[in-house]
C-alpha cells in the first residue's frame, strides 16, 4: 500500500500521465480508499487545467495581435505603393498641363497642310495628346466632328519619353477650317488660344 506522502508527490505526474502502468494502477487503488488524497487531486486537476486555459487565451490573445499588427502593416506598406505607383505614373506617363510660359508655338501653312509647331522650354519632356471635338447630334442623330483638341502635357524625362523630346507638331488640312464651326484649341494649364478660319494663317 503507498503511503499518502508519495501519492500526493506523485499526483502532478499522475494527472499529466507520466507514471508507469503499475504506479497509475497503485495510485488509482490509494485514491478510491484515501478521502484527503482524493480532495488533493481534484483541487490540483482543476487548478491544471484553468492555468491550461488561461495559457490557452492568453496564446490565442498574442496571436490575434500579431495577425492584427500584421494585417495593417501589409495595408499600409500596399496603400503606399500605390501612392508611389501613382504619383510615378502621373510625373513619368501622364504629366501636367504646359503654362503659356513654358511654350513656344508657331503655325504655318505648306501646301493644303495647316501646321502647329511646339517646343517645350523648361527641360521637361513634352507629351501632346489630341482629341476630337464635337458639336451638337444631327437629324441622324450623330455628332459631328467640328474640331480637334490638342493638350500639350509636360513630364519627368524618363526611358519612355527621353529628355531631349521637347517638340511636336500637329497638322490639319487647309479645307477642315473651310467647314463651319472648325476649330483647333491648344489646350494650356492657363489659357485656351483657339485657331478658326479667321485666324489660322495669322
Amino acid at each position: 500500500m503507498i503511503k499518502c506522502h508519495i501519492v500526493q508527490d506523485l499526483l502532478p505526474s499522475y494527472i499529466d500521465g507520466l507514471l508507469s502502468a503499475e504506479t497509475e494502477h497503485d495510485i488509482q487503488q490509494h485514491l478510491q480508499e484515501c478521502e484527503a488524497c482524493r480532495v488533493l487531486h481534484a483541487k490540483l486537476s482543476t487548478s491544471i487545467d484553468n492555468v491550461n486555459l488561461h495559457v490557452n487565451k492568453k496564446e490565442i490573445d498574442f496571436l490575434k495581435k500579431v495577425r492584427k499588427i500584421t494585417t495593417k502593416k501589409v495595408v499600409t506598406g500596399l496603400v503606399v505603393l500605390l501612392l508611389i505607383f501613382a504619383l510615378l505614373t502621373y510625373f513619368f506617363a501622364i504629366g501636367s498641363p504646359v503654362s503659356k510660359a513654358d511654350l513656344i508655338y508657331t503655325t504655318n501653312v505648306e501646301g493644303d497642310m495647316w501646321q502647329i509647331n511646339m517646343e517645350l522650354t523648361n527641360g521637361k519632356a513634352l507629351l501632346v495628346k489630341t482629341e476630337p471635338i464635337y458639336g451638337e447630334k444631327d437629324s441622324n442623330g450623330v455628332k459631328p466632328v467640328i474640331g480637334v483638341l490638342v493638350k500639350p502635357r509636360e513630364l519627368l524625362p524618363s526611358l519612355i519619353l527621353e529628355s531631349d523630346n521637347t517638340s511636336f507638331m500637329f497638322g490639319s488640312t487647309i479645307d477642315s477650317f473651310n467647314k463651319s464651326g472648325y476649330k483647333v484649341i491648344l489646350r494650356l494649364g492657363d489659357s485656351d488660344i483657339v485657331f478658326t478660319s479667321d485666324n489660322y494663317d495669322k
